[in-house]
């Protein structure tokens, strides 16, 4: 039986001469793996770069619990991006959202409320006329609530403390070294609480936003077992200023 639904583009592999493996998070059935013959070769409808990471794609698929490969019979543009694929800063946030969510999504079930929030935020960063430099600390931290580890409490005078291993505002150190002290901790709070058009506008230092942006790393590895290294953070560092 034929679905017609939304996707992400996550992954994608080759898999023969003329075919693809990829990964896509999909509105109505999660994350899947999907197959697409034919993709290659010359006389293919469906491009290849249609594939491209975090793509937004309509698809027609066959998805059957039997097997943990689909087949997409079609695939189509959603939303084409206007100013991600020619703006440095917008690429470089969008590759590192890319790595975050191949690396934290793992459902293969239906999330349409987290579905829902990467698609608006990705249509939002590329119609973003403003400064985005803030744009993947707000992103992760939201993102946690949809992955189900949303930090716990609020910064305060006596909770001035952020355990990133148990996830919550502490008023003590912990007796490890995963934690952050009060300047970080009250960052990532106003992180937190903040309207996105507030976080984006929060004033903070090409340092302390590599040193939040690490400890957001941390927080997501602590919680997400397959959550391994991150690699593009280190573009990202060095474009965003």
């Amino acid at each position: 039986m034929l679905h017609k639904t939304l996707g992400i583009i996550l992954h994608t592999i080759k898999y023969s001469e003329s075919s693809l493996i990829t990964k896509i998070f999909t509105r109505d059935f999660g994350l899947q793996s999907y197959i697409i013959s034919g993709i290659r070769s010359k006389k293919s409808r469906n491009k290849a770069s249609l594939f491209q990471p975090l793509a937004m794609v309509e698809i027609v698929v066959s998805n059957s619990e039997k097997t943990n490969l689909q087949r997409i019979s079609e695939i189509n543009t959603h939303y084409p991006y206007a100013d991600i694929p020619y703006n440095i800063s917008k690429s470089s946030i969008a590759l590192f959202l890319n790595e975050v969510l191949f690396k934290a999504i793992n459902v293969e079930h239906p999330d349409e409320n987290m579905f829902e929030f990467i698609k608006n935020s990705l249509q939002i960063l590329d119609l973003e006329h403003k400064n985005c430099s803030n744009f993947h600390i707000y992103f992760m931290v939201q993102l946690s609530r949809f992955l189900g580890f949303y930090p716990q409490g609020n910064f305060s005078s006596s909770d001035s403390v952020f355990d990133l291993q148990e996830g919550r505002f502490v008023n003590f150190i912990p007796v490890h070294s995963n934690y952050l002290t009060s300047q970080n901790a009250k960052m990532l709070n106003d992180f937190i609480v903040a309207e996105y058009e507030i976080a984006i506008q929060i004033k903070i230092d090409k340092m302390q936003r590599k040193e939040l942006l690490q400890s957001l790393i941390t927080f997501y590895q602590f919680h997400i077992s397959s959550f391994k290294e991150i690699k593009s953070n280190q573009v990202l560092e060095e474009v965003i200023t």
